[in-house]
């Protein structure tokens, strides 16, 4: 998977690039661990994801418990297959989805 990340100001966008499962999932962890404190927002562009796993679920939702102090974690672009995922988690009551 690849993994762009951009800042601008006190946000970051990180947009990674197909699936996000067991195998990928570690990566876009390590990529959110390295956020400082000097980032106030997250803005995860899935507009390349097709599909994302429970794995990829987690990490998401540990990103946003870390941003809980600071003005959160937004999912932008996000498609059909993967909407309908969050949406049986639950997870869309839980997030800032675009």
């Amino acid at each position: 998977m690849q993994i762009d990340v951009k800042k601008e100001g006190d946000t970051l966008t990180i947009s990674p690039k197909g699936n996000i499962d067991y195998v990928t999932a570690p990566e876009l962890d390590a990529e959110l661990s390295k956020v400082g404190d000097d980032v106030m927002a997250i803005v995860l562009d899935m507009s390349d994801v097709p599909y994302i796993s429970s794995a990829g679920l987690r990490v998401i939702l540990n990103a946003d418990e870390m941003m809980q102090d600071r003005k959160g974690i937004r999912l932008t672009g996000v498609n059909n297959d993967v909407r309908a995922i969050l949406e049986m988690t639950g997870f869309c009551d839980m997030l800032d989805i675009e």
